[in-house]
């Protein structure tokens, strides 16, 4: 602790800290403009200054300058009265006086500064400055003649969000905030209008709805990607007014910010639907859940209880999916059920699991009083202890922490942004290095340490390079490991010339990264969906996880593994139960039911075995799935389908019952984040008709004589958190597993398949991937943000690709596979390598997938369309 006077009170502040955070920590008022929690101290408006001695005679920033022993600090006198006077009339001299039309009016700090500092009038007179306002640009309009020159926008579009797409022009009194005399092309996250003390930044989904006093704030969890942000939901009149975010983090994605409007969306489904004479028509809710109920039972009778098949969702809460595999476990008695995470996040945890083990916890008991709602009754004690894979998986709070970051096989920004933002984050530390793996040039290859480029589908193979030179150089296992020698003989006929020829990645290269993970206090390593949803993707993950074995200090904070769940709660529908061969907490089932790909191909094939009902909640089986063909062949051979989802998706219009639900909104429960982080749904709208899954799922197990939890989505909670040992000590915003488990790691080096060749003769490779400003397909309607940005399909090809094609940008192309063809308008695109090209997956027109057959990895030829 540092000793110091303020205002003549003796103080203890904590070392490190600036004047302003020992006054705020202390409740000293100090005058600011220019200072966010969120960013590092900028200095710019000099209204914080503040009396300092021994010091120089002139005040300075309390923002900048660092509390010391025995320092005197003055924080109000006639002296700094004048020159905060000052300061804020030069700030007004030129600012628009137009409070009443401004959308910041009522929550604006240079209104809530002037008035507690007092100024009278500004009798200062100068040149008038135009005004250049932007309306051109997309979700954000821009005021420069509003602007104060704090320099908060800049400062987090380059330092936090990594986007660089604002910055000042000119000097001094002609100062303007500018994106070159252009309309803004970025990121679209809008991070720099809720940090912007004033209108000079204004939200165009917000403009002239609402004022701030005016609206109801619900804090909430993000509905769309695994990221586990919270924000504030601003409502008025029953209706969603922006999504706010102004708190000490301030960052949010584009989708984030944005995508608030599929609440409102034209065509979300408001009555329930029956297929009737071939079509679907409308139907009251006691119809359709009496018919699911009935062909249910039908079903049962005739072909058994293993005959209906249920795929949970990754967008339905963890209620919600509880009680989804309690009505298969404990009313229809089967394990035939999965989940989307199937094609991409369960191979994460498959291969996690070969090396790590099962999850498995000891040492903590039931707690016989009544926790808080959404809280674990097993509190965290001394003699709890974890083992397995869930205990090598990372915390993005924690990232920053690790001094060298491994990013394999994804596009991290738009599989998971706050996993970005924590590598901006890490790179202001001297020693962090960062190393790239990937087919194509990202956002985070301009911040590489090292990049390594390598041809599609070979990462499995660079990795494999990267763990023969780590034993080369008689690297031992950083966590205690069996299988060493078996592991060694698997790769004896490995040569790192042979990986450099096949991977396209230099021997030194690989070198390079082997020597630097060898040296690693805090190795961390982050693989996304891209890579996971290669067809060999459980054997991707399998080769990180030994890596990590090799490498990993899980004792450090921010070494760990960061596989990418992308959706809201895609590692929540996992961690509940919603798997053929686990239950909640992953416990082993007695008798595994059959994984959703099989199901698929027994329905293609019309096997005695397929099962004779499909009930979906949520989950666009033919947008996700790879293998369009299949599964469009498969659906249409199912008796009896029931989908319950918000929209009438390609997979709903197939249904023969549709019902459907509530949205994030509109809802209460939990979501579990990529990182284990427990996101708090509140309901902060009216339903209108429409009804939570939670309720959908209990009505129809009513109807059919089966009892399972009901009470709200509190009480489902409780039952789901006491089969849980796993989320000992979790509660709201909370993490698990707790970092105070006991860690009792091992694991066993095991061989993985070193064939990364892909099938095909075509001239070019297809990559199926994620698009920044989409979620899904939950983004993809009607009028939500993400469109104004991102309104369609687009093939991603390199310029010389194209030209070599006959191709210009916007041409219609025809892409052509062993599976399919479609028509897609391309754009160029020079971070794609010659001979890839890339297809967003989340649109429905054209469906990307009608392209693949068991991987995002696809041969195809491309001509004019």
């Amino acid at each position: 602790m540092v000793n110091l006077t303020i205002d003549g009170r003796a103080v203890q502040t904590k070392k490190g800290q600036t004047i302003l955070e020992a006054c705020d920590d202390l409740g000293i008022f100090v005058p600011r403009l220019c200072y966010h929690p969120a960013l590092k101290p900028i200095g710019a408006c000099r209204i914080c200054v503040v009396e300092v001695k021994p010091g120089p005679p002139r005040p300075l920033p309390a923002c900048a300058t660092y509390v010391a022993e025995g320092q005197e600090v003055v924080t109000a006198s006639p002296k700094l009265d004048v020159i905060r006077l000052e300061l804020m009339k030069l700030v007004l001299i030129n600012h628009a006086l137009e409070c009443p039309v401004c959308d910041k009016g009522g929550e604006c700090e240079l209104q809530d500064l002037t008035h507690a500092i007092g100024v009278p009038e500004v009798d200062l007179a100068a040149v008038k400055l135009p005004p250049n306002q932007d309306y051109e640009s997309q979700l954000v309009e821009r005021h420069p003649d509003r602007c104060v020159t704090c320099g908060r926008c800049i400062h987090i579009c380059r330092d936090r969000v990594g986007a660089m797409a604002i910055n000042f022009t000119l000097r001094g009194y002609f100062t303007e905030l500018t994106s070159g005399a252009v309309p803004l092309d970025c990121e679209f996250c809008g991070s720099c209008i809720d940090i912007c003390p004033v209108g000079a930044l204004i939200n165009k989904q917000f403009k002239y709805r609402s004022r701030a006093w005016e609206v109801t704030k619900t804090e909430m969890a993000c509905p769309f990607c695994g990221g586990g942000c919270t924000y504030e939901l601003h409502v008025k009149d029953g209706k969603v007014m922006r999504v706010f975010n102004g708190g000490d983090k301030v960052v949010l994605c584009g989708r984030g910010r944005f995508g608030w409007p599929v609440v409102e969306a034209p065509d979300r489904l408001k009555t329930p639907l029956i297929r009737q004479d071939g079509q679907l028509q409308e139907a009251t809710w006691d119809e359709a859940l009496d018919l699911v109920a009935a062909k249910f039972r039908q079903i049962t009778e005739a072909a058994g209880l293993g005959a209906i098949y249920g795929v949970g969702s990754p967008r339905a809460t963890n209620e919600a999916n509880y009680l989804f595999q309690k009505f298969f476990r404990q009313g229809l008695g089967t394990n035939n059920l999965d989940n989307p995470g199937r094609y991409t996040y369960i191979r994460a945890l498959q291969g996690l699991a070969a090396v790590f083990g099962p999850a498995q916890v000891s040492g903590v008991e039931l707690d016989p009083s009544r926790p808080p709602a959404f809280t674990s009754p097993y509190p965290v004690t001394d003699d709890a202890k974890g083992k397995g894979f869930p205990f090598v998986l990372g915390k993005i709070d924690d990232l920053p922490k690790a001094d060298v970051v491994l990013v394999v096989g994804a596009d991290v920004t738009p599989e998971l942004p706050p996993l970005g933002w924590a590598l901006l984050e890490a790179r202001e530390r001297d020693a962090f290095k960062l190393i790239v793996a990937n087919n194509r040039r990202t956002k985070f290859d301009r911040y590489a340490d090292l990049s390594m480029r390598c041809q599609p589908g070979t990462e499995r193979l660079l990795v494999a390079g990267i763990i023969k030179a780590l034993l080369a150089a008689e690297v031992t296992p950083a966590i205690r490991a069996s299988g060493v020698e078996e592991f060694k003989e698997s790769l004896k006929k490995l040569t790192l010339k042979d990986v450099a020829k096949k991977t396209g990645v230099e021997e030194a290269a690989i070198k390079a990264a082997a020597d630097l993970l060898a040296q690693a206090l805090a190795p961390a390593i982050i693989f996304g969906a891209e890579l996971l949803a290669q067809d060999k993707g459980q054997e991707n993950a399998l080769a990180l996880a030994d890596l990590f074995l090799l490498v990993g200090k899980p004792g450090a904070p921010g070494s760990a593994l960061y596989p990418v769940a992308e959706k809201n709660n895609t590692r929540g529908v996992c961690e509940v139960g919603v798997l053929p061969d686990f239950g909640p907490g992953f416990a082993p089932v007695d008798k595994p039911g059959a994984a959703l790909p099989e199901v698929l191909a027994l329905l293609e094939k019309g096997d005695a075995a397929a099962p004779q009902s499909l009930y979906l909640l949520g989950g666009d089986l033919l947008r996700f799935a790879p293998n369009h063909k299949q599964v469009e062949k498969a659906l249409k051979k199912v008796p009896f389908i029931v989908v319950q989802d918000a929209f009438l998706t390609e997979t709903a219009k197939l249904a023969h019952v549709v019902l459907p639900v509530a949205v994030h909104a509109e809802q209460e429960g939990t979501f579990i984040s990529s990182d284990g982080t427990l996101g708090y749904l509140p309901r902060a709208l009216s339903a209108n008709g429409v009804k939570p899954d939670c309720l959908i799922i209990h009505e129809i197990a009513s109807r059919m004589g089966y009892s399972i939890p009901t009470g709200g989505p509190a009480n489902i909670f409780k039952d789901l958190a006491k089969a849980m040992p796993l989320w000992a000590g979790l509660a709201p915003k909370g993490s698990e597993p707790r970092a105070d488990f006991g860690k009792d790691l091992s694991g066993q080096l095991v061989p993985f398949d070193l064939d990364v060749s892909l099938p095909g003769r075509r001239p070019l490779t297809l990559l199926v991937g994620k698009s920044l400003q989409h979620s899904g397909s939950f983004t993809t309607h009607h009028p939500c943000g993400a469109l104004t940005v991102t309104p369609r399909a687009e093939l991603g090809m390199n310029p010389d690709d194209a030209q070599g094609l006959g191709l210009t940008e916007g041409d219609a192309a025809k892409v052509t596979s062993s599976q399919g063809e479609i028509s897609v308008p391309i754009t160029l695109n020079p971070d794609l390598p010659p001979g890839l090209v890339f297809l967003p997956e989340h649109f429905a027109d054209p469906a990307a997938n009608a392209l693949t057959l068991n991987s995002n990895l696809v041969r195809v030829t491309i001509s004019k369309g």
